[in-house]
């Protein structure tokens, strides 16, 4: 069974990362602005060997408003507001195993 995590919103600069004890992968580094939509899916079957990860996704603000939506198989993650320059979003998704 497949598990898909679709990007649709990236104001400004979002990671996504895979975690497990033996240590990290990155999977997604996307730099958007100005509410341009975004739109990027893949599976973690993919680009993961099989084992149980957790998910974090990181959110960076440039200055001004932000925002992030992930799914993360059927779960949705994100935020939005407006502030400073630097972390605003961070979310890490219970263990996944594929």
């Amino acid at each position: 069974m497949a598990t898909p995590i679709k990007v649709t919103a990236c104001d400004n600069e979002l990671y996504i990362l895979a975690s497990q004890w033996s240590g990290s992968s990155e999977l997604l580094h996307l730099k958007s602005g100005n509410n341009d939509p975004v739109s990027t899916t893949f599976n973690l079957e993919s680009v993961l060997p099989k084992g149980t990860w957790q998910i974090t996704m990181v959110g960076i603000n440039w200055g001004g408003p932000w925002a992030f939506k992930v799914s993360v198989g059927s779960n949705n993650y994100g935020n939005s507001g407006s502030g400073p320059v630097g972390v605003v979003w961070q979310q890490t998704t219970p263990a996944i195993t594929i």
